[in-house]
């Protein structure tokens, strides 16, 4: 997998990325792989020839991680358009709507708007929808210096995660199937004792989702409702006309969580 960072909210996330055989990680940037632009439009008409750059080859999984408000998102969508043959996950980022200038909420508003786009028409074959004051309400505000901090911990656990879960076959359960349209997701952490979902964004028309479980060998062993308690998610998803399903995968620590993607192929 190769991750590309682009603009500061990419290079801040790439930084902190475990280091591991898997990930390579690449920042993209104004003065880093592409020329220093002084608006959004500049950054779009100036991008380079990016594969030979970035030094792609022949990898097929890349993810882009941006945050639209940035005037360098601009260069986001030709990137894009140079990517759209290989297998391309796209993070967006929302910044708070009260920490954004003018400016910066119509570059925001237009970014998202075309993502959203490319995925529905499948240029892009995920968009994942993120909100840093989503995030905020669950990981915790901090201080001023480390605003930044839990909120991009939260995405680099999930990455790092939801790469773990894709590519290893769960114990009981399956991956999940989603339908060809279903492109535009989002993810919740779950607390396995009050199986409380916490949303990364506030996804509207939710049509698919799926529920992976890291199971401690404590609950796998000992505990008698851990299987009812995940099929209850199932049971209400399928209730909500949500088609819905779960995997259960172990791990070596003393609790037990559980992640759920979220799958739409509504505008948001």
């Amino acid at each position: 997998m190769v991750i590309i960072g682009l603009g500061e909210a990419g290079k801040n996330i790439c930084s902190k990325m475990p280091k591991n055989g898997n990930i390579r990680t690449i920042v993209v940037d104004g003065g880093k792989h592409l020329p220093k632009c002084s608006t959004h439009e500049e950054y779009e008409a100036s991008v380079p020839k990016m594969a030979n750059k970035l030094k792609l080859g022949k990898q097929q999984d890349i993810w882009v991680i941006t945050a639209g408000a940035g005037k360098v998102s601009g260069a986001c969508l030709a990137i894009l358009e140079q990517l759209k043959d290989r297998n391309v996950n796209v993070i967006h980022v929302s910044s708070d709507p009260l920490l954004l200038s003018k400016t910066q909420t119509k570059q925001e508003r237009v970014v998202f708007n075309i993502l959203q786009q490319y995925a529905r028409s499948g240029m892009i074959d995920v968009l994942w929808l993120f909100s840093n004051p989503q995030i905020e309400k669950f990981v915790g505000e901090g201080s001023i210096e480390n605003y930044y901090d839990n909120i991009d911990n939260a995405i680099i656990n999930f990455i790092s995660n939801y790469g773990y879960f894709s590519n290893t076959k769960p114990f009981m359960g399956s991956h999940h199937e989603p339908k060809e349209i279903s492109r535009i997701r989002t993810v919740s952490l779950g607390n396995i004792e009050d199986n409380q979902e916490n949303l990364y964004f506030l996804l509207d028309n939710i049509t698919e989702s799926c529920y992976y479980y890291s199971v401690s060998e404590e609950d796998k062993k000992n505990n008698k409702n851990f299987l009812t308690n995940v099929k209850k998610h199932v049971i209400i998803d399928k209730e909500k006309n949500i088609e819905s399903s779960f995997g259960l995968w172990e791990n070596s620590s003393n609790f037990s969580y559980f992640y759920s993607v979220k799958f739409t192929h509504y505008i948001q």
